[in-house]
């Protein structure tokens, strides 16, 4: 009877352990099982029409949060709508309170402490982010240019980070399914970060679009002395394992670790990625931003093809190509203010023969762009404190691939 109990225990804690696995592996939603532990996938409450999310009994409670339901037999639908709360949770998800035009106008914060002596970085997702949009002052007549468009009303911010030598962007506007990293040390005195909301008074500014949003917080371990075998072959076998009760969770996050220096990174081989207030081409994208955007390079991938599904940035003027020294001056030479926005793809080419790194102006508009540099994957975006009237700042929308041959027509 022992020996059949301890074989039951050992089954469940693989089942658990397999479940858990998968949420971190492929960042998607694993089938129903009773086995849930808690994942931060959205859940109904017992009335069925209550949304909220799934997480452990402690994580709820520790989180501020209410049951509503069940949704496995080790986990409880938690509905999850208070400010000010403080988590050290390995997946913490938060969600705007009930706002209204009386109830706007609020600070909303959350403390998120590691977890563990072996988180290196927190990963932030938008799975919803409606804040009211970056904002510009009022033209005036005979003045063509003005301060860019900067989030004034409502402000999302990242702060209390590591050694204040990491500078996040405040953000405002539409930026559902965006996300974004964050470097820390569990070995220095700060021990947490503050995500924080800061929302503007809707009843003396009542066009301001209603503030919602919910974000998940993922925070993720650095691999452990075997990720460093995990290479080529072994990795595309080892992948796809079940983890036993034995891995780590540092193993299990290996996937999702960012490079150093990228804000956004993207480890699935194809996807999409847009600036931030993108806003389904609407934009306008943020000012005084510089930030990488990376990809996920294993050694049988030799560049990146990117396909522009919209790309409408600032230009210094119609008589150029928009690309490097058209998107940026040299200070010696520059003079009077100029548009100094641009994305840069190191060592890049068009499908049609163009090559450039500094994209600007509507460049790569219905572009298809191969970056094939001997480094790391990624693009830079740089944005100015600069808008003029009549050149559109939307932003950018791209389509990704990675390539495994970069001598083949046929990748490109």
């Amino acid at each position: 009877m022992a020996v059949q109990k301890l074989l039951r225990i050992l089954l469940l804690c693989i089942a658990v352990n397999y479940t858990t696995a998968s949420v971190y592996r492929t960042g998607r939603q694993s089938p129903a099982s009773i086995f849930t532990v808690g994942n931060g996938e959205q859940c109904l409450g017992t009335d069925r029409s209550t949304g909220g999310v799934c997480l452990s009994r402690n994580q709820c409670n520790t989180q501020g949060g209410k049951a509503i339901g069940f949704c496995g037999v080790f986990a409880t639908c938690c509905s999850l709508n208070a400010c000010d709360v403080r988590t050290n949770t390995k997946v913490a998800v938060f969600i705007n309170p009930p706002l209204s035009r009386e109830s706007s106008g609020l600070e909303c914060s959350y403390n998120v402490e590691i977890n563990n002596n072996n988180i290196c970085q927190m990963r932030i997702d938008f799975e919803t982010f409606n804040l009211a949009p970056p904002t510009t002052v009022e033209a005036v007549e005979n003045v063509t240019q003005r301060p860019g468009y900067t989030c004034r009303n409502d402000i999302f911010q990242v702060t209390n980070l590591q050694a204040n030598s990491d500078i996040l962007p405040p953000l405002c506007g539409d930026n559902n399914g965006q996300h974004l990293y964050v470097r820390v040390n569990a070995s220095t005195n700060s021990r947490h970060i503050r995500i924080n909301f800061k929302i503007a008074d809707r009843s003396s500014q009542p066009n301001l679009p209603q503030a919602t949003w919910k974000i998940k917080v993922t925070q993720l371990e650095c691999f452990n002395t075997l990720g460093k075998y995990r290479d080529g072959i072994f990795e595309a076998i080892t992948s796809s394992l079940p983890s036993t009760p034995l891995s780590s969770s540092a193993d299990r996050d290996e996937y999702l670790i960012a490079p150093p220096g990228c804000l956004q990174y993207y480890p699935d081989r194809a996807g999409a990625f847009e600036s931030f207030n993108y806003n389904r081409g609407a934009g306008p994208y943020i000012a005084n931003l510089a930030y990488a955007t990376c990809f996920r390079r294993t050694p049988d991938v030799c560049g990146i093809k990117l396909t522009a599904a919209s790309f409408e940035m600032a230009m210094r003027n119609d008589e150029n190509l928009f690309l490097d020294t058209d998107c940026q001056c040299n200070p010696v030479t520059q003079g009077a203010p100029q548009s100094e926005d641009y994305l840069f793809i190191p060592e890049a080419e068009t499908a049609d023969g163009l090559r450039g790194s500094k994209y600007c102006g509507t460049s790569a508009a219905n572009q298809i762009i191969a970056s094939t540099p001997p480094g790391p994957l990624y693009v830079h975006f740089h944005s100015d404190n600069l808008v003029s009237d009549d050149v559109p700042e939307s932003g950018y929308r791209f389509n990704y691939n990675v390539l495994n041959n970069c001598y083949l027509k046929s990748n490109f």
